[in-house]
Formats: structure tokens, C-alpha cells, sequence
């Protein structure tokens, strides 16, 4: 059997490292692309059979990579897009959410369609591209209603795999990915600062943390299992489109006190409402993965709370490396 090429945008990220992992243990020749010129320093991507510098808001640029390298599968998991808590992905300018999210996600499929028809192709997008959802859970078949530009772009990214799959004949997934976490987070994610604020604590050196609303319901898994799935979808006979969740609904209050339980504290006066953040109306984002469940035979790995504990395990050996 001759070893497959993977090609993965975003491969510095959280979901691109894990994925670059995932595929390595499976024999991959993985290929990397970010716009970041030097790599984290971690295994996996020491380990790329080569890594390309690209920036996405040229989106031409990916289609002619995928032309040139000619690999057997795509992982399209760059996006443009920030933390929750901040107002980027519903007030910042249109042009580089559709340049990153949208028109690169095109050039990709385009150069698939036209040069490489046996090549799969896996879109990362985002529950956000149901808004406020009409129902709970959500599924598949879930109306779409994005409210944001990164909903919005989103959106489109799934629609454009559809066009292309009907049209012509690509084997197109679309991953409608739930908030998923891991040690490798970044800092600006309130799941992280949670996890850091319960590792100070450990270390004798509590900071309270304010958060915009304690009470918003989240559906989380963990980033290792997510990316199983993303694998999985491709191995399919036919290509579809996947709601990736844990189908559990539970609070940022509820993720604060599974932090501090790992470190045998509570969150009490630690982790408080920010009296400045307007609330306005709550998202209930719970995805149901049952059609993933049935036809992948994907099941999480990892429970909510090893999750956590692991991040602030990473937490806490960061900030003793850090001297704090």
C-alpha cells in the first residue's frame, strides 16, 4: 500500500497539531501549512514532510498548492476568526473573514475538482453557523441562521462543499465543529484563562478572573477526539457533512468548578461575572452526533473533566517553568 499525503492548513494550531499526530501514527506523509513561519515546538510538526508558509488572504495561493504537491487528502482548518470573548467575529471588517473562511475554502475545491478528483477534502467549520438555533440539540439538518461574519463565511464554506460535491462530484466533508479544548488552547480562549486562573490558585498565587456571562450553556469536547473524527468522515464511502459534539450541555460555571476541583479548590471569588459585560441573549449551542456516531462509529474519548484537568496540569507546568 502506498503511504497517503495529507495536507493540513492551520497545522499550528490547537486542532492542526493533534490532527498532524493523529495521521503520523497511521503512517501519513503530512504536509503543513500556516502563515506562521517558524513551527511550536512540538513532535508532530518537527515531524512534517515539509511545511509551507502561506498566507490565506491570498486564497488563490492554496489552489495552486494543492495543484502542485498533489496530496490525497485536505484538512482545511485555517480560519480567520478570535476568542469569544471579544466582539471581532460579529463587529470586525467582512473582507478577511471571506478572503480566509470562504474564498481559499473555494480555491481548494476548485483545484481538487480540475486536477486531483480522487483527492478527499475536509472543511472545518463552526456551530455558529446555526446563530440563535431554533431547536436544541441541532443537527444536520438544523436550519442555518449566521448572525456574524464568521457564522456568516462559515456558512458559506459548508454550502460551497455541497455545490461542490452535487456539482462536481468531489468527496467534500464539512465538520460542523462544537467548542473543543485542550492543553494547547490559546490564551485569549476564557476555557484557558479558567485553567490558568485554577493553576495560579494551586500555586499559592490566586487572580481573579472575570468572565462575560458565568452562565452560557457550551457543548465542549476535547480537540483529540475531534480530530478522529475529521479522519473518520474521510474514510467514508461517500462524503456528507457531520455535526462533531459531545451532545452535553453545560455552563462556563460548571467548567470553572471542574478547574479548581483538579486542584482541590473552588472557584468561589476566584472566577466572577464581569459587571461591565452586556449579556444580551444567550446561545444555546448543543450538537447532536448521532449521524457521525452511527456511520463513523465515533465515540469521545476523553470525558469533560479529564479534559480539564489536563489543561490545567499544562497550566500549572507552565507557569512553574515561568518562575510564578
Amino acid at each position: 500500500m502506498s503511504i497517503r499525503r495529507a495536507l493540513i492548513t492551520g497545522v499550528n494550531g490547537q486542532d492542526g497539531s493533534y490532527l498532524t499526530e493523529f495521521l503520523l501514527t497511521r503512517d501519513y506523509e503530512v504536509l503543513g501549512v500556516d502563515k506562521i513561519p517558524q513551527p511550536p515546538v512540538l513532535a508532530s510538526t518537527c515531524r512534517l514532510a515539509h511545511m509551507y508558509v502561506v498566507d490565506l488572504m491570498e486564497p488563490e495561493v492554496l489552489g495552486r498548492l494543492i495543484r502542485d504537491v498533489k496530496p490525497d487528502e485536505v484538512y482545511h482548518l485555517a480560519a480567520h476568526h478570535f476568542s469569544s470573548q471579544t466582539d471581532e467575529n460579529c463587529k470586525g471588517q467582512l473582507e478577511p473573514f471571506v478572503r480566509v473562511n470562504l474564498l481559499a475554502t473555494a480555491s481548494a475545491l476548485e483545484a481538487i475538482a480540475t486536477h486531483l478528483p480522487a483527492c478527499r477534502f475536509f472543511y472545518a467549520a463552526s456551530a455558529h453557523v446555526f446563530g440563535m438555533p431554533t431547536e436544541c440539540p441541532q443537527n444536520e439538518d438544523t436550519p442555518h441562521h449566521p448572525d456574524t461574519p464568521y457564522a456568516i463565511t462559515k456558512s458559506a464554506g459548508v454550502h460551497v462543499c455541497r455545490y461542490f460535491r452535487q456539482a462536481h462530484d468531489v468527496f467534500a466533508c464539512a465538520g460542523i465543529l462544537y467548542n473543543h479544548e485542550s492543553p494547547r488552547r490559546g490564551p485569549s480562549f476564557i476555557t484557558m484563562q479558567i485553567a490558568r486562573a485554577a493553576a495560579l490558585a494551586s500555586l499559592g498565587r490566586p487572580e481573579p478572573l472575570g468572565v462575560k456571562d458565568l452562565e452560557a450553556i457550551v457543548d465542549w469536547g476535547a480537540a483529540q477526539d475531534y480530530v478522529r473524527a475529521m479522519w473518520l468522515m474521510l474514510m467514508q464511502e461517500a462524503p456528507d457533512e457531520y455535526v462533531v459534539a459531545s451532545g452535553a450541555r453545560r455552563t462556563v460555571w460548571e467548567l470553572a468548578q471542574a478547574a479548581f476541583a483538579a486542584v482541590g479548590a473552588s472557584p468561589d471569588g476566584q472566577i466572577v461575572q464581569n459587571p461591565a459585560a452586556g449579556l444580551g441573549a444567550r446561545r444555546i449551542l448543543v450538537g447532536d452526533p448521532t449521524r457521525l456516531q452511527q456511520r463513523t462509529g465515533w465515540r469521545a474519548g476523553i470525558s469533560f473533566e479529564a479534559m480539564v484537568t489536563a489543561m490545567v496540569r499544562s497550566q500549572q507546568e507552565t507557569l512553574r517553568q515561568d518562575g510564578a
